[in-house]
C-alpha cells in the first residue's frame, strides 16, 4: 500500500512515522511548544534527520481544555483556541521556515479549518491535510480538487460517551459515510484516524486501541495519535511529560494492531518502535 504526497510515494508496507511539530505555545505537552524561529527550526531539523517519513505541522492546539472551552464558557486558566489569523501566522512561520532551512520530506499541516488547508497547500505546496474535527463538505471539497492526502478522523461530539465502550461499528459507520463522500467526490488517498482522547473517556480509547484491527474493513491506511495523551499517562498516574514508556508501549500495540503510520512527538524512539 502506497500513498502519493506530493511528489513523493510513501510506502506503507512497513509502519511509517509522522513526527509532531507543534507550532504553539499551549499544547497539551509543554516540551514540544515550538513557537519561536529557533525552537521551529530544531524541531524540524530534528524531524527531518530522524527515520519519520512525514512531518506534520500544526498551529492550533486542539487539547481537551481548549475544546471544551470552545463549547462552553471560558476558562481563566486555559488560553482561547487560536483564531484562524492567528493559525495562519503560526503556520506560516513554520512553513517559511522550513521552506528556508530545505525540508524535503512531505509536509502535512494539522488543521480543521478549510481556509488555512486551502492556503497551505495553494502557497506552500503542503502535501497531506490532517483534520481532527471528523470532516465538513468544505474541506472534502477541498481535498478532493487539490489532489492532497487527506487523514479523516473519528470524532464523534454526539456519541453518548457515558458507555465503557464505544461500538466500534459505530466508529466503522461514521467513518465509511464519510469515505463514501469524499470518494463521491473525487478525493483521493484517504487515512483514517480513530482519534484516541477527541471525545472518549481513558477507557473508550484504551478499548478502540483494542479494537483497532477492526478498521481494516474500511481499505484505508490507518493512522494512530497516541502519543503523550491521556491514555498514557492517566492510568500509570504520570503527565504528559513522563510517560514515554507507556506512550512507546501503546504505540507498539497500535502497530500489532493494525497501524500504518504512527504520528508522534519523539522521533529519536522511532528504532525502539521497529525493535531495532
Amino acid at each position: 500500500m502506497f500513498i502519493r504526497c506530493g511528489g513523493q510515494l510513501v510506502d506503507l508496507r512497513q509502519p511509517v512515522f509522522m513526527a509532531i511539530v507543534n507550532a504553539t505555545d499551549d499544547s497539551f505537552f509543554a516540551s514540544s511548544r515550538a513557537s519561536s524561529p529557533e525552537r521551529l527550526k530544531e524541531a524540524l531539523s530534528a524531524a527531518q534527520n530522524s527515520r519519520a517519513a512525514i512531518i506534520d505541522i500544526g498551529a492550533c492546539s486542539t487539547r481537551p481544555a481548549v475544546q471544551k472551552q470552545s463549547a462552553q464558557s471560558s476558562q481563566d486558566d486555559v488560553p482561547p483556541m487560536a483564531t484562524a489569523e492567528q493559525e495562519w501566522q503560526r503556520l506560516q512561520q513554520a512553513l517559511e521556515i522550513a521552506r528556508e532551512t530545505g525540508i524535503t520530506k512531505p509536509i502535512s499541516v494539522d488543521t480543521f479549518r478549510p481556509e488555512i488547508a486551502e492556503r497551505a497547500i495553494s502557497e506552500y505546496g503542503v502535501a497531506v491535510i490532517n483534520d481532527i474535527s471528523g470532516g465538513s463538505d468544505d474541506m472534502f471539497a477541498l481535498v478532493a480538487d487539490k489532489q492532497v492526502p487527506y487523514v479523516l478522523t473519528y470524532n464523534d461530539p454526539d456519541y453518548n460517551t457515558s458507555h465503557e465502550r464505544i461500538a466500534m461499528e459505530h466508529v466503522v459507520d461514521f467513518l465509511a459515510r464519510r469515505i463514501d463522500s469524499l470518494r463521491q467526490q473525487g478525493a483521493g488517498d484517504i487515512i483514517v484516524d480513530p482519534g484516541f482522547g477527541f471525545g472518549q473517556t481513558v477507557p473508550q480509547s484504551l478499548d478502540l486501541l483494542e479494537h483497532l484491527h477492526e478498521l481494516c474493513c474500511l481499505d484505508c491506511p490507518i493512522l494512530a495519535g497516541i502519543s503523550r495523551k491521556r491514555m498514557a499517562y492517566q492510568p500509570a498516574g504520570k503527565t504528559p511529560d513522563t510517560c514515554l514508556s507507556e506512550t512507546i508501549a501503546l504505540e507498539r500495540k497500535a502497530i500489532r494492531h493494525g497501524a500504518d503510520i504512527i504520528r508522534l512527538h519523539d522521533v529519536s524512539c522511532i528504532g525502539d518502535l521497529l525493535g531495532d
